[in-house]
């Protein structure tokens, strides 16, 4: 019998341990007592991720107009959860190289991908009762991680898994269901792995079956449609195969006049998210 899933990837001895500024972020500041102080001590322990954040702090993006030279400033002028994504989103980037083997996947366009879902993700919490914008901005950059771990720990497959997205026109989901190896049950394994607990693990697993999410219906379902929008949009990767219709998931709540307020929201942001994000991954 063949191994599984998890056995192919609990043999996998270099797999990326989680980050530890990313890990102390999301334990230190997960409650309404969460700081600017304590985000800026976090920071401060790495010397080189304060000298990024000082950098995108001072870029065009942010235009503060005068030199920012204090991370308590850089926090004040960015704001406090603009700072705690860009943290998080520097500490996942560097984890992963450059190069993923595959023409078809280049890493800065995949966090692009998905920052665009992290970013629509918040705006569909901002309007959705029971849903943290901020956990929400976490796992959409989180949703799409075993897409790397699929190019680095399995690119045989990978490899067979785009020619029948190629041969049959079916999207890059529909190919990696019939192999049978999923990105979104790998980057779930990553998530368990770090220990990010069940919400995470399970947006994550369930983005593409919301249905199947259980308790954590809501968060995949608006995991869902984010991607859907960011992919119509063409932030960042754009893809593979058919582009992905947009429904309107009732567990969320929202008509579509609602969901049309979300995805104008986003167009609109799309320049910025590109260039100051871009600065960002490649600070």
């Amino acid at each position: 019998m063949p191994p599984s899933l998890v056995d192919r990837l609990d043999a996998i001895e270099d797999l990326p341990t989680i980050p530890h500024t990313m890990q102390a972020v999301l334990s230190s500041l997960d409650s309404v007592s969460a700081s600017a102080t304590r985000l800026e001590e976090i920071i401060k322990e790495d010397p080189v991720l304060t000298a990024k954040v000082l950098k995108i702090a001072n870029s065009a993006a942010y235009g503060a107009g005068t030199e920012i030279s204090s991370l308590s400033r850089a926090i004040v002028t960015v704001g406090f959860d603009e700072v705690r994504n860009i943290v998080i989103g520097l500490s996942l980037s560097g984890i992963f190289c450059d190069d993923l083997g595959f023409d078809e996947f280049d890493a800065v366009e995949l966090w692009l991908h998905s920052i665009g879902v992290a970013t629509c993700a918040k705006m569909i919490a901002q309007k959705v009762n029971g849903l943290d914008p901020e956990e929400m901005f976490t796992a959409g950059m989180l949703h799409d991680i075993g897409r790397i771990l699929f190019c680095l720990y399995f690119p045989d497959e990978l490899r067979d898994i785009l020619t029948a997205v190629e041969n049959d026109n079916i999207s890059l989901t529909e190919a990696e269901m019939k192999y049978g190896l999923a990105h979104s049950e790998i980057g779930a394994y990553l998530a368990y792995r770090w220990q990010l607990g069940s919400f995470m693990v399970n947006a994550i697993r369930f983005h593409h079956n919301p249905q199947k999410a259980g308790d954590h219906v809501q968060a995949a379902a608006a995991i869902n449609l984010a991607d859907a929008i960011t992919i119509q949009l063409q932030i960042g990767w754009k893809g593979m195969g058919p582009a992905p219709k947009i429904m309107v998931p009732k567990v969320l709540g929202l008509d579509t006049p609602q969901i049309k307020e979300i995805a104008k929201k986003l167009k609109d942001e799309k320049e910025q998210i590109m260039s100051g994000w871009s600065s960002v991954i490649n600070a």
